[in-house]
């Protein structure tokens, strides 16, 4: 029979506090589905039901009120421990390898990194700058900045903003070419965007929505590259709004179809488990959550 996980036992102890597996995985910023298949590894490892899952509320049941009485105190000592461990250092060392969108570069994370870096010079960072859509987080990698959708993981997702896809031309290439008033005429330009297949969802302020899967003339994956291409008057963009703010503001580009709108796309911080973190980890993601969502507060 295999042995229960450490990670298992801890979020086992947060369900019982909250007394619901939605609850728990909200509070602790783990997707709900990866909560519920680690109790039910912890169960199988155990060999018995630990809860009897009610309409609204999870009770546990003998066996799982023995193990949450006799787990408790320990985990709690476990903590105490590593508090202890952190304190014997008096300051950082080592190094944190992160992912992050290029178009978020200048949005916090740059700034963060070298005042933390000034405040404790025996810290390395390897930054690499990574446009698609982070599934995992390799071995080296400690944390990963991700624009969108989440994968369903036992990664920790930390919201820290938000940002939306707008369509933008600058001003020249507006005088030359038709109108657009609707999206359907998005066909008749050249269509820069961040990737080859587009799939574009606009909802019109009336309640309509226009759905497709655009395949741009023109594809590059670096979100600061197709704003370049806008501003220099080649087509019309599929930007977003942190990456065309300071040109929109001044008149290098024009947003289009203001009354088509598209969701907002969560910014959010990937990382693993605070246990499984260093004490550097934990302190620089705490750093970097309130700077962003500082810096991206206007994007909410």
């Amino acid at each position: 029979m295999a042995k229960p996980e450490l990670e298992d036992l801890r979020l086992f102890l947060i369900v019982v506090d909250h007394g619901s597996i939605a609850t728990a995985a909200r509070v602790d910023g783990i997707p709900k589905p990866s909560l519920s298949r680690r109790m039910a590894n912890l169960e199988a490892a155990v060999g018995e039901k630990l809860f009897d899952r009610g309409a609204n509320r999870l009770s546990l049941t003998p066996r799982g009120d023995e193990l949450n009485t006799r787990l408790r105190p320990a985990m709690q000592s476990v903590v105490q421990a590593l508090s202890e461990l952190d304190d014997w250092h008096s300051d950082y060392a080592g190094h944190l390898t992160m992912h992050v969108p290029a178009s978020l570069l200048q949005m916090g994370v740059r700034q963060t990194i070298s005042a933390f870096l000034e405040a404790h010079p025996n810290t390395q960072f390897d930054l690499a700058l990574n446009n698609q859509p982070i599934q995992r987080l390799d071995t080296d990698t400690h944390l990963a900045l991700v624009i969108g959708g989440l994968p369903d993981s036992d990664l920790i997702a930390a919201r820290v903003g938000q940002t939306r896809r707008i369509l933008v031309a600058s001003p020249e290439y507006l005088e030359t070419h038709s109108e657009i008033a609707h999206p359907d005429q998005l066909h008749d330009h050249i269509v820069i965007s961040p990737g080859p297949h587009v799939p574009l969802t606009l909802r019109h302020e009336d309640g309509k929505n226009w759905i497709q899967s655009f395949e741009p003339q023109f594809a590059i994956d670096d979100a600061r590259d197709v704003t370049n291409e806008a501003i220099a008057g080649r087509g019309v963009a599929i930007s977003t709004t942190i990456a065309t703010t300071e040109e929109l503001e001044k008149g290098g580009l024009v947003q289009l179809l203001q009354d088509w709108q598209e969701q907002p796309l969560p910014i959010s911080i990937l990382y693993r488990d605070n246990r499984l973190q260093s004490r550097l980890e934990r302190d620089f993601i705490k750093v970097l959550r309130a700077e962003l969502n500082r810096t991206l507060s206007d994007h909410r």
